[in-house]
């Protein structure tokens, strides 16, 4: 089995996946599920993964996502097509897909590769989601995402945190989509799962975190510091934007990455917002902070490469 499928008890899996393809988790009681579904172009691999974990994308039966960015859900429409499957989201992003609003769910403003897909049920905070003899209540979490939410197994204490919750981060905050409050949204979030008796935290990317509460206080510290100067937050957004902009598109020159960033709705937004319009300077210095720190490199043919696993 691969090294990064965990098997949590005899029908429920996680699978950490990358930065550019958030973790799942996969249930193959009834109904057999998939917790999120990664990035579009990673299919293939998406597959080949629950596989190992008993569960062919045909034998699918329920979708739920965290939430609509396109690293959660870039294989819902091949899976229904496939498996005729339903799928479960958070009330106010079942209402963003239905409208076909590629703003809200961040394609259209970040320039992301993603397909809509029909919803089928209506998640909203408070109820429980039924896995077998498991029972997960439902926590709506925004803050990185309007509709974001995470998932608490009443029976275990683990935690699926999507991207509200990382080892020590968390998802980039869009204050021009998610609205200027997105930190103090967060912070609210953050602390609401800092009162849960957590056990083990299954994270929308990176590692399973076993030391809940002090990756919950890592989180709230560093939402605070965001609070304290918004420009950390917006240089927090750059950087990672680029770093998924690099994942998303493979390597490129520098002249090739200025000229994605400044033809895109974020970049130059993003910029006068915060940083006075000086696009150039912005780019340069975001781009030095990522080579100094080893998560860009430069190639053989003189390109751009993300050092993060995808």
């Amino acid at each position: 089995m691969d090294p990064r499928i965990t098997a949590l008890n005899d029908e429920l899996f996680f699978i950490e996946r990358g930065w550019l393809n958030g973790n799942h988790l996969v249930f193959t009681g009834k109904p057999r599920t998939l917790i999120d579904t990664a990035y579009i172009r990673d299919l293939a691999e998406t597959e080949s993964l629950i596989a190992q974990c008993g569960l062919s994308i045909e034998d699918v039966e329920l979708i739920v996502n965290t939430h609509t960015h396109c690293d959660h859900i870039g294989g819902n429409a091949e899976f229904q097509r496939r498996s005729g499957c339903k799928v479960a989201l958070h009330l106010v992003d079942r209402y963003f897909i239905d409208q076909r609003n590629d703003w809200a769910t961040w394609w259209g403003y970040y320039q992301q590769d993603a397909e809509f897909f029909p919803t089928h049920y209506s998640l909203t905070d408070g109820e429980v989601l039924t896995l077998g003899d498991m029972n997960w209540l439902v926590l709506h979490t925004p803050g990185h995402a309007m509709g974001q939410i995470a998932l608490h197994c009443l029976d275990t204490g683990w935690l699926v945190s999507a991207d509200t919750l990382w080892g020590g981060d968390f998802g980039v905050l869009t204050t021009r989509i998610e609205g200027l409050d997105a930190p103090f949204r967060l912070r609210e979030s953050l602390e609401r799962l800092s009162r849960l008796k957590v056990q083990k935290i299954l994270p929308g990317h990176g590692p399973i975190i076993n030391d809940a509460p002090a990756a919950i206080e890592a989180c709230l510290a560093r939402v605070d510091a965001f609070l304290q100067d918004p420009k950390r937050m917006a240089w927090d957004q750059v950087r990672k934007i680029m770093l998924y902009v690099l994942l998303m598109r493979g390597p490129q020159h520098r002249e090739g990455l200025w000229q994605i960033l400044i033809a895109s709705p974020w970049f130059p937004e993003t910029v006068d917002m915060y940083f006075g319009g000086k696009m150039e300077a912005t780019f340069q210095q975001s781009l030095d902070y990522l080579m100094e720190r080893g998560l860009v490199e430069v190639d053989d043919e003189e390109r751009l490469v993300c050092t993060l696993p995808a």
